[in-house]
């Protein structure tokens, strides 16, 4: 039996799949799913605020190479705390050697490219919700190559 890394199932044959330049999103309670089958959608929750985004995000970048995140504006300015786990998480992070790579874009923006993404050849690959209950907690991840 698998002991460490991630351990549900389908997320981490998602996170296998993912090449260079795929995006995995990981979003808050209230963040609504893509209403297509282009994004394979895994919903994580298991009671209020289990598991949080930050944990979820930790978790995946044992096993996945970033380059690249992009998170809202807002969650700088409206969930403060939760942009600081971000940037405590990726701060341990490099990608061939070079800091990780952060776009700020309005929420409007950061929830079209969530939701149609995919259907307009962005490669907006895996869609995680968690059971945390704070706004804006949401990050995409943008997959790497450590070569």
């Amino acid at each position: 039996m698998k002991t460490h890394g991630i351990l549900n199932n389908e997320l981490a044959k998602q996170v296998a799949r993912l090449g260079h330049g795929d995006m995995i999103v990981i979003t808050d309670r209230g963040f609504p799913f893509p209403r297509h089958d282009q994004t394979v959608c895994i919903d994580l929750s298991i009671g209020r605020g289990i598991p949080k985004v930050a944990d979820v995000v930790r978790v995946v970048l044992e096993e996945l190479e970033i380059e690249r995140v992009i998170i809202a504006d807002e969650t700088k300015t409206v969930s403060p705390k939760v942009y600081d786990e971000f940037k405590a998480i990726l701060a341990t992070k490099k990608n061939k050697g070079n800091d990780i790579v952060e776009k700020n874009i309005p929420h409007p923006d950061f929830k079209h490219l969530v939701l149609n993404g995919s259907l307009e050849g962005q490669e907006m690959k895996v869609f995680v919700k968690c059971g945390q209950f704070t706004p804006y907690a949401n990050i995409i991840l943008i997959s790497g190559v450590d070569f």
